[in-house]
């Protein structure tokens, strides 16, 4: 008996192991060799060499563009990506010097609070004598044409009004179902033009549902009020300062309607609307529960309608939610999708910031600003009306 080591047999005869093993390993992806090698200085197209496809790979996840018919970085492609890397690093600087000056700052207070030599005040202790110059701050787009409040179905939303000190302001509410039975309301503001209501009650697609429509879905009533100088409201926009007052005036105002459970009030927004909550929330009010999608720190990041530079470093202060979540009663999340676009830097500050234990941040991963909306409204609305308690994780996934 013969033993041919090495060797295997095939339907075309014996095959040498070693040209399988050669064949196996030729098939096997390139290793990774970054950067890649640069191609010669009299190419005026190509910065490297033709890439792997591993190389083509990690190019893309570094945001390098590649020629395709080529398949290499040209010099135009990496010099941008040059220029984008020092600009990021700048911002990631600036970002981190922000940053630890506000943590000195936080420090500092810190110290003198712990000394007795300042107490803490909610947003509206802190406001209390004060009134606001934003009328010398407001761009041409802040004067805005009267639009006339919309009608929804009546079978969804009736008419109320409501006082916000002299102001007599309109909303709309969940009509009474007339059960006999107290329903949970949710009071919700809108993103965007948080003052004023256009068709708030239709639902939008899955990647960007406004509407907030999960609640009432559920068997939650709810309150849209439109605030001072939206629609054909009477007043002059402030821009995150009376309108605080507004949301709290139309809260108390709903929880006198008789099919209303007082005690199982809750107030959410989105964006705009979602920073408006959370200083609510900061000016101490009452409710069961807050929830902000999407809300920024510092006021300064909406570049709209105000020329925020024109006011006092105190207004923007007392507009910006991040130096009074100390203040918070009632228990808040601030919700955001982890992916672009959004504003998943301000939930970070924020959650780093001197805090209420009653705040509570969820970074939702795989969504961003608007996708987030109607997969975590669903699932709020869910707990809410059966009185369950809020469960949602620091990393939520859909």
């Amino acid at each position: 008996m013969v033993v041919f080591i090495g060797a295997k047999m095939a339907s075309r005869g014996w095959i040498s192991l070693d040209r399988i093993k050669n064949k196996a390993h030729a098939q096997q992806p390139a290793p990774l060799v970054w950067p890649p090698a640069l191609a010669p200085e009299n190419d005026d197209f190509c910065h490297t060499v033709k890439l792997n496809l591993a190389q083509v790979d990690k190019a893309q996840e570094e945001g390098i563009n590649i020629d395709q018919q080529r398949r290499c970085i040209t010099r135009a492609a990496m010099a941008e990506h040059e220029v984008a890397k020092v600009r990021h690093a700048a911002a990631r600087k600036q970002h981190a010097s922000q940053r630890a000056e506000q943590v000195q700052i936080e420090q500092e207070v810190d110290q003198q609070i712990a000394s007795g030599e300042i107490a803490l005040q909610n947003l509206m202790q802190a406001r209390a004598g004060k009134t606001t110059q934003i009328a010398t701050a407001l761009l041409p787009a802040a004067h805005k044409p009267i639009q006339p409040m919309p009608t929804p179905p009546s079978q969804l939303f009736v008419p109320m009004s409501y006082r916000s000190g002299d102001l007599k302001l309109n909303a709309f509410v969940t009509p009474d179902p007339r059960d006999g039975r107290k329903q949970p309301l949710m009071v919700w503001l809108t993103g965007g033009d948080t003052n004023s209501l256009d068709d708030f009650w239709s639902e939008g697609p899955a990647a960007n549902d406004q509407s907030a429509s999960a609640f009432r879905k559920a068997g939650m009533a709810m309150l849209f009020p439109a605030l001072r100088g939206g629609n054909d409201n009477p007043g002059q926009r402030e821009y995150f300062w009376g309108e605080v007052q507004d949301v709290a005036a139309a809260i108390l105002q709903a929880a006198q309607l008789h099919y209303v459970d007082p005690a199982r009030i809750y107030l959410g927004g989105h964006s705009t609307g979602a920073t408006l909550a959370l200083l609510t929330a900061t000016a101490g009010l009452p409710v069961q529960g807050v929830f902000a999608f999407g809300p920024v720190d510092e006021i300064g990041g909406y570049g709209w309608p105000v020329k925020w530079g024109l006011l006092s470093a105190d207004e923007k202060r007392l507009r910006s939610p991040v130096y009074w979540l100390h203040a918070i009663k009632s228990p808040t999340w601030i919700i955001e999708g982890s992916k672009s676009p959004g504003n998943i830097n301000s939930l970070d500050n924020m959650c780093t910031a001197r805090k209420s234990n009653q705040l509570h941040c969820v970074s939702v991963q795989g969504a961003d600003h608007f996708s987030v909306l109607q997969p975590l409204t669903r699932k709020l609305a869910s707990q809410l009306v059966m009185g369950q308690p809020v469960q949602l994780n620091r990393d939520e996934k859909l």
